[in-house]
């Protein structure tokens, strides 16, 4: 079967109504589609979704993403059941959650941050935001926006106390190192930096084709999604890269669950994979 084919038996044995449960299903994939570095592969765990992105797996190990064309926020939950658990959003690029189980969405299209609560309804939280397309809480409690239109990232106490962390480039993603450093893709620039609590930037690794969500592993090394390179990279804690996974379909916000394990939005594919071995 070719892949045309595939895609389109993916996208009708995939449709789900929303708030409906929906069995997901393991993709045949074709060996040749991605590459993987040595001692790594992946499942696919969800397919059939409306442009993925955004990946978050909460306390429960519950799995999560936004659907960006579809405008709705998926569950896939550990027994392999997904629900659309609510819609309305307009264009929504990621999401986190906080400690009482609600969940924060960039609605992009909206430029606001929405919170849903666990029983489904959906307010604003933030409003009046510049192209918001990642956020994350750091270890502070602060709620972090990167404000792609604006091209600065900006930190949220509350909704009406607020501060500019760092500007001048268009962030999309972040992550957090000890010592108060936050991890940025610099999308403009290409490159991954550093941000020090005093606004100090530095540059940790450069030469990045588009790069959009980043995530923190268990041993301290960088992973990253390079869109316009169809990639998954590691970045050491020494600076050495490895490609994990090559030949990806808009690769986009990688991110781990308490156990270890590592998955990945293929947006254009319209899945999530998740890898195993060596990584």
């Amino acid at each position: 079967m070719g892949q045309r084919a595939k895609s389109l038996l993916a996208a009708v044995l995939a449709l789900v109504v929303v708030g409906g449960p929906q069995q997901f299903w393991s993709a045949a994939v074709d060996a040749s589609e991605i590459k993987t570095a040595a001692g790594v592969s992946y499942d696919v765990v969800a397919a059939g979704l409306d442009r993925p992105r955004g990946v978050l797996i909460d306390r429960s190990g519950d799995l999560y993403a936004v659907e960006q064309g579809a405008g709705t926020i998926v569950k896939i939950a550990a027994d392999g059941r997904v629900v659309r658990i609510t819609k309305g959003l307009d264009d929504p690029h990621d999401l986190d959650t906080d400690s009482n189980g609600n969940l924060f969405v960039a609605d992009t299209g909206n430029n606001r941050v929405a919170i849903v609560a666990p029983s489904g309804s959906v307010e604003t939280y933030l409003s009046g935001l510049r192209g918001p397309v990642d956020l994350a809480f750091s270890p502070a409690g602060e709620l972090l926006v990167c404000e792609y239109a604006a091209a600065r990232l900006t930190a949220f106490k509350s909704p009406k106390d607020r501060r500019v962390i760092v500007s001048g480039f268009r962030p999309h993603g972040l992550a957090f190192l000890p010592g108060d450093i936050i991890l940025v893709n610099d999308v403009s620039g290409g490159r991954v930096v550093k941000v020090t609590s005093d606004g100090t930037i530095m540059s940790l690794a450069t030469q990045i084709e588009v790069p959009i969500g980043i995530a923190i592993g268990p041993s301290g090394d960088v992973y990253v999604a390079e869109k316009k390179a169809g990639r998954l990279l590691r970045i050491g804690t020494g600076g050495t890269r490895t490609v994990l996974l090559e030949g990806l379909m808009s690769p986009r916000d990688p991110a781990f669950d308490t156990a270890g394990n590592l998955f990945v939005a293929e947006t254009d594919r319209g899945r999530i994979l998740k890898l195993s071995g060596a990584f």
